[in-house]
């Protein structure tokens, strides 16, 4: 399984733009339009973008490189309270998962019983709170150095 690796995010005015390339590719980073980003950004603006890029770290992406537009998702990500955000989150989701029946338990990812369905959507409404409270970290970065930026 590949992890894409990201370099670069720029909003731009007909979209989202990513530079990337997945980490089983020789190939350099690439820059492209997000079309789900994108989207995201036109219907819910900066929150809505800090939430699906936060999303995307925690399931498939990878930050690499200094990139200025990446400082605000590793604030984010890597601190101390994101850690503790995730591992409340985590927690939640497991202990749910543990109150499950064995039978509920074996079927939450083929053929799910209504007790598994449940788990999915707890797990799934518990993962969208915690991108969202992760995410607003990004808004705390940008009021930090935009303070920073005016006492210069």
């Amino acid at each position: 399984m590949s992890t894409e690796l990201i370099n670069r995010i720029t909003v731009k005015k007909d979209g989202v733009y990513v530079s990337s390339h997945s980490s089983n590719d020789t190939a350099p980073f690439h820059s492209w339009r997000c079309k789900g980003l994108s989207e995201v950004y036109a219907a819910e603006g900066q929150k809505g973008l800090d939430r699906e890029v936060i999303r995307m770290l925690y399931e498939y992406a990878e930050l690499r490189g200094s990139h200025k537009s990446l400082e605000r998702y590793r604030y984010a990500k890597d601190a101390p309270e994101a850690h503790a955000i995730y591992r409340r989150y985590s927690d939640q989701i497991d202990d749910r998962y543990e109150s499950m029946e064995e039978a509920d338990k074996k079927s939450v990812w083929y053929k799910p019983t209504e007790k598994a369905k449940e788990y999915r959507a707890y797990e799934r409404e518990m993962r969208n709170r915690m991108y969202e409270e992760i995410s607003a970290r990004c808004g705390e970065y940008d009021r930090k150095h935009k303070n920073r930026d005016m006492e210069r």
